[in-house]
Protein backbone atom coordinates (compact mmCIF):
# COMPACT_ATOMS: atom_id res chain seq x y z
CA UNK A 1 0.00 0.00 0.00
CA UNK A 2 1.44 3.36 -1.02
CA UNK A 3 2.22 5.48 1.48
CA UNK A 4 0.86 9.79 1.44
CA UNK A 5 3.10 12.27 1.82
CA UNK A 6 3.08 14.09 4.59
CA UNK A 7 2.90 17.80 3.75
CA UNK A 8 4.02 20.30 6.57
CA UNK A 9 3.47 23.39 6.14
CA UNK A 10 6.60 25.50 6.40
CA UNK A 11 6.36 27.69 9.70
CA UNK A 12 5.48 31.16 9.52
CA UNK A 13 8.10 33.86 9.16
CA UNK A 14 8.92 35.61 12.79
CA UNK A 15 9.49 39.80 12.73
CA UNK A 16 11.14 40.77 15.53
CA UNK A 17 10.11 43.96 16.58
CA UNK A 18 12.90 47.13 16.49
CA UNK A 19 13.38 49.15 19.57
CA UNK A 20 13.96 52.37 18.25
CA UNK A 21 17.55 54.00 20.15
CA UNK A 22 17.00 56.85 21.70
CA UNK A 23 19.24 59.36 20.21
CA UNK A 24 19.65 60.75 23.35
CA UNK A 25 22.68 59.13 25.63
CA UNK A 26 22.03 58.13 28.53
CA UNK A 27 23.24 59.38 31.66
CA UNK A 28 25.43 56.70 32.34
CA UNK A 29 26.67 56.57 28.47
CA UNK A 30 27.55 60.82 29.03
CA UNK A 31 29.61 59.29 32.40
CA UNK A 32 31.38 56.79 30.74
CA UNK A 33 32.21 58.82 27.74
CA UNK A 34 33.80 61.12 29.96
CA UNK A 35 35.30 59.16 32.26
CA UNK A 36 37.05 57.76 29.38
CA UNK A 37 37.82 60.88 27.11
CA UNK A 38 40.89 61.50 26.27
CA UNK A 39 42.61 64.44 24.85
CA UNK A 40 44.82 64.10 21.65
CA UNK A 41 48.10 65.03 22.42
CA UNK A 42 48.65 67.73 19.86
CA UNK A 43 45.35 69.64 20.94
CA UNK A 44 46.36 70.27 25.03
CA UNK A 45 47.94 73.41 23.83
CA UNK A 46 45.19 74.28 22.40
CA UNK A 47 43.17 73.69 24.73
CA UNK A 48 44.89 75.16 27.73
CA UNK A 49 44.94 78.47 25.71
CA UNK A 50 41.71 78.49 25.77
CA UNK A 51 40.96 77.51 29.01
CA UNK A 52 43.86 79.91 30.18
CA UNK A 53 42.75 83.13 28.18
CA UNK A 54 38.90 82.72 27.70
CA UNK A 55 37.47 80.49 30.83
CA UNK A 56 39.40 81.16 33.40
CA UNK A 57 40.21 84.72 32.91
CA UNK A 58 36.26 85.67 32.93
CA UNK A 59 35.31 83.43 35.90
CA UNK A 60 34.24 85.95 38.04
CA UNK A 61 31.88 87.56 34.93
CA UNK A 62 30.64 84.03 34.85
CA UNK A 63 29.85 83.57 38.54
CA UNK A 64 28.70 87.19 38.42
CA UNK A 65 25.95 86.24 35.89
CA UNK A 66 25.09 83.01 38.32
CA UNK A 67 24.65 85.20 41.55
CA UNK A 68 22.15 87.65 39.60
CA UNK A 69 20.01 84.91 38.51
CA UNK A 70 20.39 83.11 41.74
CA UNK A 71 19.02 85.96 43.41
CA UNK A 72 16.33 87.08 41.42
CA UNK A 73 18.45 90.20 40.44
CA UNK A 74 18.53 92.74 37.55
CA UNK A 75 21.81 92.56 35.41
CA UNK A 76 22.62 96.22 35.23
CA UNK A 77 21.28 97.70 31.80
CA UNK A 78 23.50 99.01 28.93
CA UNK A 79 21.77 102.88 30.07
CA UNK A 80 23.43 102.52 33.73
CA UNK A 81 19.71 101.71 35.04
CA UNK A 82 18.06 98.63 36.70
CA UNK A 83 15.39 97.12 34.71
CA UNK A 84 12.38 94.27 35.14
CA UNK A 85 12.73 91.09 33.86
CA UNK A 86 9.41 89.55 32.45
CA UNK A 87 7.84 87.45 34.92
CA UNK A 88 6.85 84.90 32.42
CA UNK A 89 9.43 82.83 31.06
CA UNK A 90 9.02 79.80 28.44
CA UNK A 91 11.15 77.28 26.87
CA UNK A 92 11.95 76.76 23.62
CA UNK A 93 12.50 73.82 22.16
CA UNK A 94 12.56 70.34 24.14
CA UNK A 95 16.52 70.55 24.48
CA UNK A 96 16.24 72.95 27.05
CA UNK A 97 13.66 70.96 29.11
CA UNK A 98 15.39 71.06 32.96
CA UNK A 99 14.20 67.50 34.23
CA UNK A 100 17.18 66.82 36.61
CA UNK A 101 18.75 63.13 35.90
CA UNK A 102 19.33 62.91 39.17
CA UNK A 103 18.80 64.46 42.55
CA UNK A 104 21.82 66.05 44.37
CA UNK A 105 21.19 69.56 45.09
CA UNK A 106 23.99 71.60 45.54
CA UNK A 107 24.77 75.51 46.67
CA UNK A 108 27.29 78.22 47.31
CA UNK A 109 29.85 78.19 49.53
CA UNK A 110 29.80 81.76 50.31
CA UNK A 111 31.12 84.40 52.63
CA UNK A 112 29.68 87.19 51.58
CA UNK A 113 29.96 90.99 53.53
CA UNK A 114 26.53 92.21 51.81
CA UNK A 115 24.02 90.65 48.67
CA UNK A 116 26.18 93.09 46.48
CA UNK A 117 28.94 91.21 47.44
CA UNK A 118 27.27 87.93 46.95
CA UNK A 119 26.22 88.99 43.39
CA UNK A 120 29.88 90.00 42.74
CA UNK A 121 32.42 88.05 44.31
CA UNK A 122 33.68 84.44 43.00
CA UNK A 123 32.33 81.62 44.05
CA UNK A 124 32.55 77.69 44.57
CA UNK A 125 29.84 75.34 44.40
CA UNK A 126 29.85 72.26 47.09
CA UNK A 127 27.76 71.38 49.41
CA UNK A 128 24.50 72.84 50.45
CA UNK A 129 24.73 75.10 53.24
CA UNK A 130 28.69 74.87 52.95
CA UNK A 131 31.10 77.57 54.34
CA UNK A 132 30.48 79.90 57.08
CA UNK A 133 27.90 81.62 55.42
CA UNK A 134 26.30 83.60 58.69
CA UNK A 135 29.42 84.32 59.95
CA UNK A 136 29.33 88.05 58.91
CA UNK A 137 26.59 88.73 61.61
CA UNK A 138 24.37 90.35 59.21
CA UNK A 139 22.14 87.20 58.47
CA UNK A 140 21.50 84.31 61.01
CA UNK A 141 19.47 81.00 60.11
CA UNK A 142 16.02 82.73 61.48
CA UNK A 143 16.71 85.72 59.51
CA UNK A 144 13.76 86.08 56.69
CA UNK A 145 16.42 86.50 54.54
CA UNK A 146 18.45 83.30 54.87
CA UNK A 147 20.47 81.37 52.41
CA UNK A 148 17.05 79.29 51.12
CA UNK A 149 15.19 82.36 51.16
CA UNK A 150 17.83 84.62 49.09
CA UNK A 151 18.26 81.38 46.96
CA UNK A 152 14.85 80.02 46.61
CA UNK A 153 16.27 76.75 47.29
CA UNK A 154 17.49 76.33 44.08
CA UNK A 155 21.15 74.85 42.71
CA UNK A 156 23.76 77.65 42.10
CA UNK A 157 24.00 77.21 37.81
CA UNK A 158 27.59 76.79 37.56
CA UNK A 159 30.37 79.23 36.16
CA UNK A 160 31.89 76.80 33.65
CA UNK A 161 28.98 75.88 32.15
CA UNK A 162 27.65 79.03 31.49
CA UNK A 163 31.16 79.51 30.10
CA UNK A 164 30.99 76.72 28.09
CA UNK A 165 27.41 77.94 26.15
CA UNK A 166 29.46 81.29 25.57
CA UNK A 167 31.79 79.31 24.01
CA UNK A 168 29.38 77.11 21.92
CA UNK A 169 27.05 80.52 21.41
CA UNK A 170 29.00 83.55 20.84
CA UNK A 171 33.08 81.96 20.76
CA UNK A 172 33.76 83.60 24.12
CA UNK A 173 32.28 87.16 22.45
CA UNK A 174 30.65 89.47 25.36
CA UNK A 175 29.34 91.86 22.36
CA UNK A 176 26.54 88.67 21.72
CA UNK A 177 23.56 87.72 22.84
CA UNK A 178 24.02 84.36 24.98
CA UNK A 179 20.72 83.25 23.71
CA UNK A 180 22.29 82.38 20.18
CA UNK A 181 25.39 84.53 19.32
CA UNK A 182 22.95 87.70 17.71
CA UNK A 183 25.17 91.05 18.27
CA UNK A 184 23.73 93.23 21.34
CA UNK A 185 23.15 96.12 19.57
CA UNK A 186 19.58 95.20 18.76
CA UNK A 187 17.35 92.53 19.89
CA UNK A 188 17.82 88.47 18.45
CA UNK A 189 16.82 87.73 14.80
CA UNK A 190 17.06 83.97 15.13
CA UNK A 191 15.66 81.52 17.80
CA UNK A 192 14.74 82.87 20.16
CA UNK A 193 13.97 86.07 18.17
CA UNK A 194 12.99 88.98 20.11
CA UNK A 195 14.62 88.23 23.29
CA UNK A 196 15.96 89.89 25.67
CA UNK A 197 12.94 91.04 27.60
CA UNK A 198 14.15 93.28 29.86
CA UNK A 199 12.02 96.47 29.68
CA UNK A 200 13.77 98.70 27.53
CA UNK A 201 15.48 98.59 24.08
CA UNK A 202 18.77 98.34 22.66
CA UNK A 203 21.49 98.30 23.77
CA UNK A 204 22.11 95.51 25.74
CA UNK A 205 24.93 94.45 28.30
CA UNK A 206 26.09 90.83 28.25
CA UNK A 207 25.19 90.24 31.65
CA UNK A 208 21.39 91.34 31.42
CA UNK A 209 20.92 89.69 28.23
CA UNK A 210 22.55 85.98 29.14
CA UNK A 211 20.39 86.43 32.98
CA UNK A 212 17.32 86.84 30.25
CA UNK A 213 18.67 83.64 28.21
CA UNK A 214 18.64 81.28 31.69
CA UNK A 215 15.66 82.17 32.71
CA UNK A 216 14.49 81.80 29.22
CA UNK A 217 15.75 78.07 29.38
CA UNK A 218 14.85 77.59 32.90
CA UNK A 219 18.10 76.94 33.92
CA UNK A 220 17.39 78.86 37.64
CA UNK A 221 14.68 76.38 37.94
CA UNK A 222 17.55 73.32 37.81
CA UNK A 223 18.31 72.26 41.44
CA UNK A 224 21.18 69.27 40.35
CA UNK A 225 23.77 70.55 37.80
CA UNK A 226 25.27 66.55 37.35
CA UNK A 227 27.81 65.76 34.73
CA UNK A 228 25.29 63.91 32.74
CA UNK A 229 22.76 66.61 32.81
CA UNK A 230 25.61 69.54 31.62
CA UNK A 231 26.84 67.16 29.32
CA UNK A 232 23.06 66.73 27.78
CA UNK A 233 22.11 70.31 28.08
CA UNK A 234 25.07 71.43 25.68
CA UNK A 235 24.93 68.54 23.33
CA UNK A 236 21.36 70.09 23.22
CA UNK A 237 22.39 73.81 21.84
CA UNK A 238 23.47 71.85 18.68
CA UNK A 239 20.81 68.89 18.33
CA UNK A 240 21.28 65.10 19.21
CA UNK A 241 21.70 64.39 15.20
CA UNK A 242 24.97 62.49 15.54
CA UNK A 243 23.86 59.97 17.53
CA UNK A 244 21.55 58.98 14.40
CA UNK A 245 24.85 58.67 12.42
CA UNK A 246 26.45 56.57 15.13
CA UNK A 247 29.04 58.84 16.75
CA UNK A 248 29.46 61.30 19.28
CA UNK A 249 28.95 64.66 18.39
CA UNK A 250 32.01 66.72 18.18
CA UNK A 251 30.36 69.93 19.55
CA UNK A 252 31.46 67.79 22.90
CA UNK A 253 33.89 65.53 21.60
CA UNK A 254 36.28 66.75 19.50
CA UNK A 255 39.84 66.92 20.17
CA UNK A 256 39.56 63.43 21.40
CA UNK A 257 39.39 60.16 20.91
CA UNK A 258 35.40 59.86 21.44
CA UNK A 259 35.40 61.76 17.81
CA UNK A 260 37.48 60.53 15.02
CA UNK A 261 34.86 62.71 11.71
CA UNK A 262 31.63 63.36 10.60
CA UNK A 263 30.13 66.78 10.96
CA UNK A 264 27.11 68.75 9.70
CA UNK A 265 28.61 71.21 7.38
CA UNK A 266 25.11 72.83 7.02
CA UNK A 267 21.75 72.52 8.04
CA UNK A 268 20.61 68.88 7.46
CA UNK A 269 23.67 68.17 5.31
CA UNK A 270 25.80 65.62 6.66
CA UNK A 271 29.41 64.56 5.17
CA UNK A 272 31.07 61.67 6.67
CA UNK A 273 34.78 62.54 5.87
CA UNK A 274 34.29 65.75 7.25
CA UNK A 275 36.26 66.60 10.73
CA UNK A 276 35.62 69.40 13.26
CA UNK A 277 38.35 71.92 13.66
CA UNK A 278 36.63 73.28 16.92
CA UNK A 279 37.06 71.94 20.39
CA UNK A 280 34.31 70.10 21.60
CA UNK A 281 32.95 71.81 25.25
CA UNK A 282 33.49 68.31 27.09
CA UNK A 283 36.81 68.59 26.11
CA UNK A 284 37.26 71.91 27.49
CA UNK A 285 35.70 69.96 30.99
CA UNK A 286 37.59 67.15 30.71
CA UNK A 287 40.97 69.57 30.73
CA UNK A 288 39.91 71.53 33.71
CA UNK A 289 39.12 68.46 35.76
CA UNK A 290 42.18 67.26 34.81
CA UNK A 291 44.09 70.21 36.17
CA UNK A 292 41.88 70.43 39.20
CA UNK A 293 40.19 73.91 38.10
CA UNK A 294 36.95 72.23 38.42
CA UNK A 295 35.36 68.83 40.02
CA UNK A 296 31.66 68.06 38.49
CA UNK A 297 29.57 65.96 40.22
CA UNK A 298 28.81 62.48 38.54
CA UNK A 299 24.88 62.40 39.98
Amino acid sequence: MKRKKRIINPALPTTKKKVKKSSVPTPMEYVQLFNTCVIKKEKIAAVDKIIDEKVTVNRPRYESISNLVRLGTNAPSAAGNKNLFASVYTPFFDRYNTTPLSLNPTAANAKPESVLDLMIKPQMTTGLLGGNFFDTGRFTPNDPFTFMNLFGGGGAIPWYFIACVHYMECSFSFKKHLHNGDPLTGYTVQVPANRPKVGHGPPFTFEESAVDAIKLMKYDKVTNWSLPFILQKLEGYNGFGYNKKCIHTPYLWSFSNQYVKGKYVKDGVFDAEAVSQQMGAAVILKRMEDRALISIPRN
